[in-house]
């Protein structure tokens, strides 16, 4: 008997979910997904248990009761890298470095500044070189998360527009993600770049990668958590991934913010 086209698409995608789990096609390697799980340079460490004053801070930057966050997305600014490290480097004036990037980003031409500190011949060779940096940006939507935190766990239900989230449980004591496909992934502390030329200036990071999967019960997952705290205090979570639950295959993806 012939399969339907769904039953092919289904059978493909959970082939895929197995695959990714036991390490045989690597869905985190096409270059959107990268950026939108490191959009700085980050550095992992192995994943061990994270120490108890590490934990604390990590506690300290999950949701409380009613949390109210904004939905965002990966954007990304025009910049020059090049010309802003040269600048830096020589001490020029951010003043006169911050009205060139502001005629770049408005897709106007520069004009020399001598306060920039560097000559007029290294100024018009430096501008040329554009690059793309990520940021994050607020949609408009603000939602109030389905929380509940107690004393030892913050644990997301389901609501409208957020179900990725629904059965995520996190331990306040270990920074342990429990996941409803009926896993616990251990939190990594991810150390950020001290680039001054980066576009996203986070104070600190954490990771959950997740690649799991159970032949015996057809559960398995695929993909990574981040949690971001800035300078500014923003907390910004963002997570994708490929879940299985009972053989039957799902897809999501979200990116909030909030204050704590």
């Amino acid at each position: 008997m012939l399969s339907s086209p769904l039953s092919r698409i289904r059978l493909h995608r959970v082939t895929a979910l197995c695959s990714a789990v036991l390490g045989t096609v690597a869905l985190l390697q096409n270059p959107h997904l990268q950026s939108l799980a490191a959009p700085v340079p980050l550095t992992t460490g192995a994943q061990a248990s994270l120490p108890a004053p590490t934990a604390t801070r990590l506690a300290a930057l999950l949701p409380g009761n009613g949390q109210v966050a904004q939905i965002i997305k990966l954007g990304s600014k025009l910049t020059v890298v090049e010309l802003q490290k040269r600048v830096l480097e020589v001490g020029g004036s951010r003043e006169a470095l911050q009205n060139v990037l502001a005629v770049i980003a408005k897709g106007g031409m520069p004009t020399y500044d001598e306060r920039l500190g560097i000559t007029r011949d290294e100024f018009s060779e430096l501008s040329k070189y554009l690059a793309f940096q990520p940021i994050f940006v607020n949609t408009g939507k603000t939602v109030r998360l389905p929380v509940t935190r107690d004393a030892g766990r913050v644990t997301f239900a389901d609501a409208p527009g957020l179900s990725i989230l629904r059965g995520l449980s996190f331990d306040l004591r270990s920074g342990e993600l429990r996941i409803p496909e009926g896993f616990t992934i251990k939190a990594q502390a991810v150390a950020t770049s001290a680039a001054p030329d980066r576009s996203l200036d986070i104070k600190q990071a954490f990771l959950w990668d997740i690649k799991v999967y159970s032949a015996a019960t057809q559960n398995g997952a695929s993909g990574r958590l981040w949690l971001y705290h800035m300078a500014n205090g923003q907390v910004v979570i963002t997570y994708k991934r490929m879940s299985m639950i009972k053989g039957i295959p799902n897809e999501g993806e979200l990116m909030i913010g909030y204050q704590r």
